[in-house]
């Protein structure tokens, strides 16, 4: 009987080894649903450190306006974000298209507020954002407020031309969206990935600002078309 635990013990250990080892790898981390991308044929990352200004950007998506292939990521200090501006320069192209409210959350760089259905008014530094996103998501047509489709959901993210002092808010922004949606996919409790993500595709549109100033130059805080609802 000795024998036969001096054996037994040691298969018991290597399996519970084995068994929290299999446990920490399963572990997703934000690099599986944000994994680390490079400058390909098809692929273009924008290290937000070193861009400058709007401008930019913009150069690099006019360049390659008719390239309907490329995906473009911005890259922040903890993460590649998938973005776009594309519907938002003309390039010498006419730009046409209708974008309804209501499958917009729109992140006013003025006042640090995310704006949705034009209306309703949240701070974005304390809102969870991640529920934002599952409302928008899930709803699937289903309530006229909301989006209309997982893929119609879109996230315009504003921000001033003087990009310099604007990139520590900018990087804050990104990461917390990225975050968001990092909880969001995992939510699925491991279902593919790659599957999760085109079904629900995280689309970010970098907005550049108008300031709106009064008659004497001043500063006007942003206020959509009517009545707010503030909701903290």
């Amino acid at each position: 009987m000795k024998k036969t635990t001096f054996y037994i013990l040691p298969v018991l250990f290597l399996l519970i080894i084995s068994c929290s080892k299999t446990v920490k790898e399963q572990a997703l981390t934000i690099k599986d649903v944000f994994p680390t991308q490079k400058n390909t044929d098809s692929t273009i990352v924008f290290d937000l450190d070193t861009v400058k200004s709007f401008n930019s950007l913009t150069a690099v998506f006019c360049k390659n306006y008719d390239n309907k292939k490329i995906k473009y990521f911005i890259k922040t200090k903890k993460n590649e974000v998938p973005f776009s501006i594309r519907s938002i320069i003309a390039c010498g192209h006419a730009v046409c298209g209708l974008i309804k409210f209501k499958n917009v959350l729109f992140i006013d760089y003025y006042t640090d507020s995310i704006f949705f259905h034009n209306r309703i008014k949240y701070n974005f530094n304390t809102v969870d954002v991640e529920k934002m996103l599952k409302r928008q998501f899930f709803n699937k047509g289903n309530d006229p407020e909301f989006s209309d489709t997982p893929y119609t959901n879109l996230i315009y993210l504003e921000f001033l031309s003087d990009l310099n002092n604007f990139k520590p808010s900018l990087k804050n922004k990104l990461d917390t969206i990225s975050k968001s949606y990092y909880k969001f996919i995992v939510g699925f409790n491991r279902e593919n990935i790659d599957s999760l993500k085109k079904l629900y595709p995280l689309k970010i549109k970098l907005n550049q600002a108008i300031p709106l100033v009064d008659e004497n130059g001043y500063d006007i805080k942003y206020n959509p078309a009517g009545p707010i609802e503030i909701v903290e």
